[in-house]
């Protein structure tokens, strides 16, 4: 029988010590490390679940990345299968490090305190390494999830290889959604057409839209193609297998990941090479490296949609009038010889621009160009692309928060510098993804806000140095500087007088934010 224990025995104070580590600090050690693995996996879900691309991420923000601090986000965490086997291995290896280095240091280091002074270390880089941690479960994941991931596509490829749609893809730097949208109510106005929901532009994406809505109406189905790095695009068409192929163009976004040009051009023109034999280009020669691609291509025909006759287009508009309420243009086609008026409620130029490569491609299918008409008249922007709204006290808002690159900036400014208004306000945070270029290109659009906004509200830190240095030289615009869309909201408030036109030319993602 043992006596009364000894409270001078140091073993007692040690055991005390390990209770209160062990049921004190293990439920905060769970509970703070679920929080930043959430945070974590956010964010890797926002960059597609892309290792390479969430590493570099945390490279470029190593303080959020360090710290995983908790801000409101505009597009929350989606707790899908994946989510949640990525989010419980971590947590077990989260606790595996730690106790396994209690372990070890006990029986290998003779216990106190070697044992408490690991089991410490050992949280400590458990909590600084939460990132890896997550690429570390993802990693062994990858097997389950590549099986789950071939189970989905497959059960899609046989949907598609029973009703043999006309399958039209859409790929580019920029205008690819506002290009699909457009087809997909030029193309068959009667519904007959499934196009990928929002920016469902993944190989995955694709997949889901088409296991979760295509049905035996379809006989048309457009796809969007998106790309952060060479062969992604590759990879759709590769599923997806298009016989009509749409290029919008070819410029800087998401050069980080690109890295170059280059890689930018190879990428877009995956989805021309990946064309069988008898399939069509529609490319708009616009774009300078558009153009160069088409006058390269060979091996498929090739449809050119533009506004400059340097493009040589077959698809063209010409007679653009641009007010307030809408454009209305002529929209010409040299392979049938036909022109026709048209009117459309969308704004700017490259609108139009994106429109005639739906008008191209709806031909191709088999529709003629008079009727057309109608479905362009019914036409309304994309959300968050260019969207007017009349909002309360004769104040119109342009929102085009979903776009972030150089043109589409400059044509969004060009629309509110062509507006009568008392007062014009432009709210942004700057292009982002845009590499090597992005200071440049936010000095040159902070010029252009300058010369046409009375009020420019920069919003976040992530180009404020360059958007303020290039409003300087545009001249007389206000420019408030904050941190957060809410401040830029509430800087608003006394500019809001009657007859005020609001342009929001962009929204960081979450990850950027903060």
């Amino acid at each position: 029988m043992g006596g009364p224990m000894d409270l001078a025995d140091p073993f007692y104070g040690y055991s005390t010590l390990l209770n209160i580590i062990i049921y004190v600090g293990v439920p905060l050690l769970g509970v703070l490390q679920l929080f930043r693995l959430r945070r974590a996996l956010h964010v890797f879900q926002l960059e597609g679940y892309k290792r390479a691309n969430f590493l570099q991420w945390t490279r470029a923000n190593p303080s959020r990345a360090r710290w995983m601090s908790s801000a409101p986000t505009k597009k929350p965490l989606a707790m899908t299968g994946r989510a949640w086997r990525s989010l419980v291995l971590s947590m077990l290896l989260s606790l595996l490090g730690v106790f396994g280095a209690w372990a070890i240091a006990h029986l290998s280091l003779g216990g106190w305190p070697a044992d408490v002074i690991a089991y410490l270390v050992a949280l400590g880089l458990v909590l600084f390494f939460t990132s890896h941690l997550l690429m570390l479960a993802d990693w062994l994941l990858a097997p389950v999830q590549s099986a789950i991931n071939d189970r989905y596509a497959r059960r899609a490829r046989r949907k598609l290889d029973e009703a043999r749609p006309l399958v039209i893809g859409v790929t580019g730097s920029y205008g690819k959604t506002s290009t699909k949208f457009a087809i997909e109510k030029l193309v068959a106005p009667e519904g007959e057409v499934l196009a990928t929901p929002g920016s469902y532009n993944t190989t995955l994406g694709v997949v889901r839209s088409v296991n979760e809505s295509f049905g035996d109406a379809h006989r048309y189905f457009v796809v969007e193609m998106g790309a952060k790095q060479r062969g992604d695009i590759a990879e759709i068409v590769e599923f997806a297998r298009p016989h009509i192929a749409v290029l919008t163009a070819i410029g800087p976004a998401h050069l980080e990941s690109f890295v170059s040009l280059d890689n930018v051009r190879r990428a877009k023109y995956e989805i021309v090479a990946g064309l069988a034999p008898d399939g069509v280009a529609v490319m708009n020669t616009d774009n300078p490296d558009v153009r160069a691609l088409a006058d390269e291509t060979q091996r498929v025909k090739v449809i050119r949609y533009g506004l400059e006759a340097e493009g040589e287009p077959h698809v063209s508009a010409r007679d653009i009038d641009i007010t307030p309420d809408g454009t209305s243009f002529s929209i010409v086609d040299t392979r049938t010889n036909q022109m026709v008026h048209a009117r459309t409620s969308l704004l700017g130029r490259h609108s139009i621009g994106n429109l005639l490569g739906a008008v191209a491609v709806a031909v191709e299918a088999g529709r003629s160009l008079p009727e057309l008409v109608g479905p362009i008249r019914r036409l309304t922007a994309v959300e968050h692309r260019l969207q007017i709204i009349k909002g309360a006290g004769g104040v119109t808002v342009i929102d085009d928060a979903f776009n972030s690159n150089p043109d589409g900036a400059a044509a969004a400014l060009e629309v509110v510098d062509a507006m009568d208004a008392s007062a014009k306000i432009v709210v942004t945070p700057g292009m982002i993804e845009l590499g090597p270029l992005q200071a440049e290109a936010n000095e040159r659009f902070g010029e252009h806000a300058g010369r046409v906004a009375d009020t420019l509200i920069v919003v976040a830190k992530v180009n404020r140095e360059a958007m303020l240095a290039g409003a300087a030289r545009g001249g007389g615009a206000r420019v408030i500087a904050v941190d957060t869309l809410a401040d830029a909201q509430e800087a608003m408030g006394p500019l809001m007088v009657p007859g005020a036109v609001v342009l929001f030319e962009n929204d960081l993602p979450d990850q950027y934010e903060g």
